[in-house]
């Protein structure tokens, strides 16, 4: 009587290495993948903050009229940002549009741009004034 014993051949084992091999990597991949592209959101949103923020220092600021191509650092998240602006005239008498540009310091790479209107603060009180009133 031969006794015939169950088991993997070398062959079989060698196989089943080399899918499960192929399978994680493909899954290491795709995880670098995801991380790398959360890392850029996150860079392109803090980029948002920052262009927002310098915007409602704008605003708030009331200064008139708004300097053309200024620029400036920001510290946002332990991170050093720079910023741009531009403004443009409008066809609108007293308002302005105002775009800030927005890069990490030494890169040349525009994470984000964002833009405003900014209006005189004092034609604000003058249109008031101007309008329908007691």
């Amino acid at each position: 009587m031969r006794v015939t014993e169950r088991g993997f051949t070398l062959v079989e084992v060698m196989v089943a290495i080399a899918i499960f091999g192929t399978a994680a990597l493909a899954a290491v991949n795709a995880a670098s993948g995801h991380l790398s592209s959360i890392s850029q959101i996150q860079q392109k949103t803090f980029a948002q903050y920052v262009a927002s923020n310098r915007l409602t220092e704008l605003s708030l600021s009331r200064q008139w009229p708004v300097k053309d191509k200024q620029s400036g650092q920001m510290q946002l998240a332990e991170q050093d940002w720079r910023w741009q602006q531009q403004v443009v005239e409008t066809v609108t008498p007293d308002v302005v549009a105002v775009t800030v540009t927005v890069t990490k310091p030494g890169s040349d790479a525009q994470l984000v741009q964002l833009t405003r209107y900014l209006r005189r603060p004092d034609a604000a009180a003058q249109s008031d004034t101007n309008g329908v009133g007691p």
